[in-house]
């Protein structure tokens, strides 16, 4: 009671000009720190202290979102996981955790002016993680918990979907979490996109297990969703993979590169947005293209917009590359290939005869399901103007030669290190098949696989 006394009385001294004096005081040693810049700066790197309930088996990894950064696997001490990692553009990192057969992905937050982040993470069964940290990370992790449980009543048994709710789930959610958890805005806004996400690529699954045309769904994305410039229009929505292609289907005109574009300058704001959704147009414009018709015309196109809309040079690079797709084209210019002692092949090798190519890689089932029909073609094909030649996009060269091992694959059997040859071809899916005429010049671009026997057989051998 006498130091509540004393305290009470040692402040009854301090009369009111003391007190404006001390708010004076206050407001000056303010200014003179934001004077001297001394505001909160972006650190470089963050330091990350995560304490996990079964360490035993576990691996985790964090990259930052946004950026190109390599994951950096967090170094177990007991229980304690730690790792020194870039500051990520927006604070966000994808950090994953496997053990076993069992992966868990969490999204994870820490402001860029903030040096180290601690948090404590319990792994539960069928996925469910918990968190204990910074009120962004138990949000996020909420939402991630939510997000599973939504994903699982939707296939239930006896889910009825024909219940747009169903879907619509996913975003309510998102609201009351982003509502209820005290984070900070940028969460707030990434757990509000990420749930629009959601809703937009459950509805395709939706569609897959009722097994319906898009046309034929008891209810459309629009019932479920508003139009994405009104929700994605934020860098935050760049972060996710999947929102370029959310916002591609949703122009009105989108296979006229330049309306494509005209399209996201009209309805987007945000920069680094932009230049996602952009390289997403012309990238599928690149792919997409019919080389056979109006090449020079579909290079002049993208050539316009690129100088129009700043687009990356790469595009028109990748359309001149892909010329090689047409009928008539030689073999595509510095493609190494290796045999399998690892001597350099050229394609030129094979001048004077057709030459049918067969490109696989050891990880391809379809690709090993055609190795014993085209060693039965090589076998029967009576055409001594064909020649096969086998190329592999292995990434390891081990693989491949372990394979043509196990498979007993003999001729030509090359090797495409780096795997430029399919960039090159635009080619989409492997196994894929090309012949080259005797010049040298590609036959038939996409020609027949083995397994379809009698056709591919009557086209080779009238190859004279």
């Amino acid at each position: 009671m006498k130091n509540y006394n004393k305290s009470t009385k040692f402040a009854a001294n301090y009369n009111n000009n003391d007190i404006t004096t001390m708010k004076k005081g206050i407001i000056a040693l303010f200014a003179l720190g934001m004077m001297c810049g001394c505001t909160p700066q972006r650190v470089e790197n963050q330091e990350f202290s995560i304490t996990v309930n079964d360490a035993e088996g576990r691996k985790m990894v964090v990259t930052p979102m946004g950026s190109y950064t390599e994951a950096t696997e967090l170094v177990a001490e007991g229980t304690v996981y730690g790792a020194t990692v870039p500051t990520s553009a927006m604070g966000f990192y994808s950090l994953v955790s496997t053990k076993e057969q069992s992966q868990s992905i969490i999204p994870y937050y820490v402001p860029v002016t903030k040096a180290q982040e601690v948090s404590e993470i319990t792994f539960g069964e069928r996925g469910a993680v918990s968190i204990k940290g910074s009120n962004d990370n138990e949000a996020l992790v909420a939402y991630l918990n939510a997000y599973a449980q939504i994903s699982r009543s939707l296939f239930a048994p006896n889910a009825d979907l024909s219940n747009p709710n169903l879907l619509k789930a996913f975003i309510a959610k998102a609201d009351s979490v982003a509502s209820v958890y005290r984070c900070s805005k940028p969460v707030k806004e990434y757990i509000r996109i990420w749930g629009y996400v959601n809703t937009y690529n459950e509805y395709a699954s939706v569609q897959r297990v009722l097994r319906v045309k898009a046309s034929e769904m008891p209810y459309s994305r629009a019932d479920l969703l508003p139009e994405p410039h009104t929700v994605l229009d934020s860098p935050i929505a760049a972060l996710f993979s999947g929102t370029p292609g959310i916002i591609y289907a949703s122009i009105p005109n989108k296979h006229d590169l330049d309306s494509a574009l005209t399209y996201v300058k009209t309805h987007y704001t945000d920069t680094l947005l932009i230049k996602k959704v952009n390289d997403n147009i012309a990238t599928r414009y690149v792919s997409q293209y019919n080389y056979n018709n109006g090449f020079e015309e579909g290079l002049q196109n993208l050539q316009i917009a690129t100088e129009k809309y700043g687009l990356d040079p790469r595009h028109a690079e990748d359309f001149v590359k892909n010329r090689a797709t047409v009928p008539g084209q030689p073999f595509p210019s510095d493609i190494v290939l290796q045999d399998r002692d690892g001597n350099v092949v050229d394609f030129s090798a094979f001048r004077g005869k057709y030459v049918y190519i067969d490109m696989w890689a050891s990880w391809c089932v379809p690709c090993l399901r055609e190795v014993p029909e085209l060693q039965k073609l090589e076998k029967e094909l009576k055409n001594k103007n064909v020649t096969f030649v086998s190329i592999s996009i292995d990434a390891n060269q081990d693989a491949w030669k372990a394979k043509m091992e196990e498979k007993n694959m003999h001729g030509h059997q090359l090797w495409n290190p780096g795997s430029t040859l399919g960039k090159a071809l635009n080619v989409k899916g492997i196994p894929f098949f090309a012949i080259y005429d005797p010049a040298g010049n590609l036959y038939m671009y996409g020609a027949p696989r083995p397994s379809q026997g009698k056709g591919l057989v009557e086209l080779l051998e009238g190859l004279k």
